[in-house]
């Protein structure tokens, strides 16, 4: 049997596959940072995100869908991308807060896109609790590429 998805099952799956996806992507950072400050704080940052995962794939599932997975293949050729860059760049570092700081502002719109999706307020408390912890990832990841080197 063939079901459409509602705009909101199909924003809510996009969110949780580019917040899967940053929680690798913050894990695997890990390994190439040489600051260690910013290696913890990619740590805390990727286990606070993770804390959101169970509850987008719940409500998805009581919205009738099943929650999606992020592509292994994409991810792992983004991830050796950022690994090279790593190995041949003298500031990887900044780049790499620059590169963060651009998902999360797409976590911010993709959440304000299941937002307008969301007639009947069913994710509003969800999607506001992750909002809150995007927009202080967000403000994190600028104060850190402010410092000095």
């Amino acid at each position: 049997m063939f079901r459409l998805l509602s705009d909101l099952e199909v924003s809510l799956n996009e969110l949780l596959v580019t917040s899967r996806e940053s929680v690798d992507h913050y894990r695997d950072a890990v390994q190439l940072l040489t600051d260690e400050k910013i290696a913890n704080e990619f740590k805390k940052i990727a286990d606070e995100r993770k804390q959101f995962i169970p509850a987008l794939e719940n409500k998805i599932r009581e919205l009738g869908d099943l929650p999606s997975m992020p592509d292994p293949d994409k991810e792992d050729g983004e991830m050796l991308i950022h690994h090279i860059s790593a190995a041949v760049s003298e500031d990887y570092t900044s780049k790499l807060l620059q590169q963060r700081i651009e998902v999360e502002t797409k976590i911010v719109e993709l959440i304000d896109q299941a937002n307008s999706n969301d007639e009947n307020n069913v994710c509003s408390a969800l999607l506001a609790d992750l909002a809150l912890q995007v927009n202080g990832t967000i403000e994190k990841l600028s104060s850190l590429a402010q410092q000095p080197a």
